[in-house]
């Protein structure tokens, strides 16, 4: 894995991190207790390796644990990279102090340098694979599906179509976030035309079966909810926006999917992209009013054919 070549550490050696989601690392908790536990310990004979920054900040250390008679030797990881992206949270001050402290007694330490990206796209490849191998969950009572009873042909060439229709308007490049990824069926023809999203969503299960199936991919996955964005992601991030089919949406709970929209406009780039469809005329209304409300300027495209239910109308704006 990533994590392994970073800190220059074999790869059948375990690595464990206490925290078991990406959203998780936004207030690790669980982190700070082990990591102040280690402190007040004292001096320790541990090895540890320290990942630091460009900036020579101690983003990550990794403590070596020794075999026990319960468990086998391992490496215990900690950073404070997701609590010091988007929104600070106090988390990244506290950790800065311990690991201050526990570098101050430690006998044994190797700094290694990587860059903040290259430790992010490390991390969400750890928790991917944590949550394929069903490291993440207490109980798994979804059987396995195979590709062919998962992906849709018909819906993936119906999206091939969609964007070679819009391709005068929609000029896409740079960093993209895909919204409401669920297993990728989406992605797929997004990758197809040369777009590689960063690809989030809040259903564990659906981006797990998507990362089963290698189509939503280990470093670029996140289980993530859209009304959050801002707490994880720097303003002006993204050059594009996308969402395909992303849920079903009444006046009642326009609120949540103004939330959602407010987000995602924060995190994309002034004339950042925005494209997303739906099913229904009167959801796609609903969504556009709140986009103009929230400053996005764009349009409605009609998208229906006979089946009326996949991606039958598509909002494509900018910031």
């Amino acid at each position: 894995m990533l994590l392994h070549q970073i800190l220059d550490i074999d790869s059948d050696e375990i690595i464990f991190l206490s925290e078991e989601s990406y959203a998780g690392l936004k207030n690790p908790h669980r982190s700070l207790d082990f990591l102040k536990q280690i402190a007040q310990s004292g001096k320790t004979d541990s090895e540890i390796r320290a990942i630091s920054d460009e900036n020579g900040h101690i983003m990550c250390l990794a403590i070596s644990n020794p075999a026990s008679q319960d468990f086998p030797s391992f490496w215990g990881v900690f950073t404070d990279q997701v609590a010091r992206s988007g929104i600070l949270t106090p988390a990244a001050g506290q950790y800065e102090k311990l690991v201050s402290r526990i570098l101050d007694d430690c006998s044994t330490v190797t700094t290694v340098e990587a860059s903040s990206q290259e430790l992010d796209t490390a991390l969400r490849e750890y928790l991917s694979y944590a949550l394929v191998e069903r490291q993440l969950c207490d109980i798994c009572d979804k059987p396995s599906e195979t590709y062919d009873m998962v992906y849709m042909d018909s819906r993936i060439k119906r999206l091939d179509d969609l964007l070679i229709k819009i391709e005068d308007k929609f000029h896409v490049s740079g960093n993209v976030l895909e919204i409401c990824c669920g297993n990728g069926m989406a992605t797929l023809p997004l990758e197809k035309s040369g777009i590689f999203p960063l690809t989030i969503d809040n259903d564990r299960c659906q981006v797990c079966q998507g990362l089963e199936h290698n189509v939503l991919k280990p470093e670029r996955t996140i289980i993530m909810d859209v009304m959050r964005l801002s707490h994880f992601f720097n303003e002006n991030s993204f050059d594009a926006v996308i969402g395909f089919m992303l849920g079903t949406i009444y006046e009642f709970d326009k609120e949540i999917w103004t939330l959602m929209m407010s987000e995602s406009l924060k995190v994309v780039k002034p004339g950042g992209i925005l494209l997303f469809t739906l099913s229904k005329y009167e959801e796609m209304d609903i969504l556009k009013r709140i986009l103009d409300g929230l400053g996005a300027i764009g349009e409605i495209i009609d998208n229906t054919d006979a089946s009326g239910i996949y991606d039958q109308w598509v909002y494509l704006g900018q910031k």
